[in-house]
């Protein structure tokens, strides 16, 4: 099976003799170098892009938007993907301050970003007002414009994401499933947010429902649309493990993911959980309680491997798993090893997608790209 008929067929669970490849982020370094031309497709890299061409003009932005579209769909091509993602966009900064450095927002959202040309890294730098605890009334407000926002978005954001799909779904065309960020859901991982989850987690929830009634329009689009997969989820953990505790997201957050996952099985979307990190403490309330029907960002090096989960549950689709550190510094031997090993015990239970297990980093030689695509016979 070619195309896109593997990528659904990871999700059904049925038997094939390859797994489906993809990636949700691809730096655009490495896609330049795989391409032979300056490639656009995403990680920081593509959000400096994005910063320049943002900081150039209205034109200049939506000449950058056209082109990552067909410079994804190119290294789909390159790649034997069968499906493809629009990458996450910051949006365009609201000025520039220097070579490398943007600003964002205005007044007391100001952020300023900064890009290390030596790392490729490019993230926040400076606040007006930096993201602590500071006392209920602040935070009250945060919850009151997340509502306000919601609110909006049927007139405000509604017809920018229809655009969106549309743009995409010509892209993918019958050559590639569509994956679309849709109905994420997550408590920002900064120390405001961590100690309200310990004493105002009322008002976390509040935050949370604002969140899943934009989720649920969003699926609707989705399934109107025709689209299947929803890349939702959202970051909750690190190597550690959950940087909330297991009850604090039983009685907090998981009846919200309930809700989108819930609504996506009725609408016929798979909604596929996102998260690196540890996740093993909240597993069974994520992939049994909840019933997510597939997992991205399996983080190889935080202890989840892909076997584990297949043998704890046996309808979870896996995608990824294949360690980020491993693609950027090991040899393209070393790369085959890990991935024929994977793919010896993964395979032969199916519901398994191959990809990095986050993102293709800057740096990542090409040639490990290659041998890890080849090594699961993608190639």
């Amino acid at each position: 099976m070619r195309g896109k008929t593997p990528f659904l067929a990871a999700f059904e669970g049925w038997a094939t003799h390859r797994p489906p490849a993809w990636e949700q982020a691809f730096s655009s370094d490495v896609a330049s170098a795989i391409l032979g031309r300056e490639a656009c497709t995403g990680s920081t890299v593509l959000h400096y892009q994005e910063a320049v061409a943002g900081s150039q003009g209205e034109a200049a932005y939506q000449e950058f938007v056209e082109r990552v579209g067909e410079d994804v769909i190119a290294l789909a091509r390159a790649l034997n993907w069968s499906a493809v993602s629009p990458p996450w966009l910051r949006g365009r900064p609201s000025r520039r301050l220097d070579e490398h450095t943007f600003a964002y927002g205005q007044g007391d959202e100001l952020v300023i970003y900064r890009y290390d040309p030596d790392t490729c890294t490019y993230g926040p730098v400076a606040y007006a007002q930096p993201p602590r605890w500071r006392e209920r009334g602040a935070l009250e407000a945060k919850v009151r414009k997340a509502w306000e926002a919601a609110e909006r978005w049927p007139q405000e954001g509604q017809a920018e994401y229809e655009a969106t799909l549309r743009r995409w779904l010509a892209l993918a065309g019958e050559e590639f499933a569509l994956v679309i960020g849709a109905a994420g859901l997550s408590v920002p991982l900064n120390e405001e947010w961590m100690i309200a989850c310990a004493l105002e987690p009322r008002l976390v929830g509040e935050y949370l429902d604002a969140q899943v009634s934009v989720g649920l329009r969003q699926l609707d689009l989705l399934a109107a649309s025709g689209v299947r997969y929803a890349n939702g989820g959202g970051d909750l953990a690190s190597k550690n493990g959950p940087l909330y505790g297991p009850r604090f997201f039983a009685q907090v957050v998981l009846p919200r993911y309930k809700q989108l996952i819930d609504h996506a099985r009725r609408k016929g979307i798979y909604y596929i959980f996102r998260s690196d990190g540890d996740l093993w403490p909240i597993a069974d309330m994520i992939f049994g309680e909840a019933a997510a029907p597939a997992f991205n960002e399996i983080d190889y090096d935080s202890g989840m491997e892909i076997p584990a989960l297949q043998e704890r549950f046996p309808q979870l689709t896996c995608i990824g798993n294949v360690p980020c550190g491993l693609l950027r510094t090991g040899t393209a031997e070393e790369v085959r090893l890990f991935v024929r090993a994977l793919k010896e015990k993964a395979l032969p239970r199916g519901r398994w997608v191959v990809a990095s297990a986050n993102t293709v980093l800057p740096g990542t030689p090409p040639e490990n790209v290659f041998a890890m695509l080849e090594e699961a016979s993608v190639l």
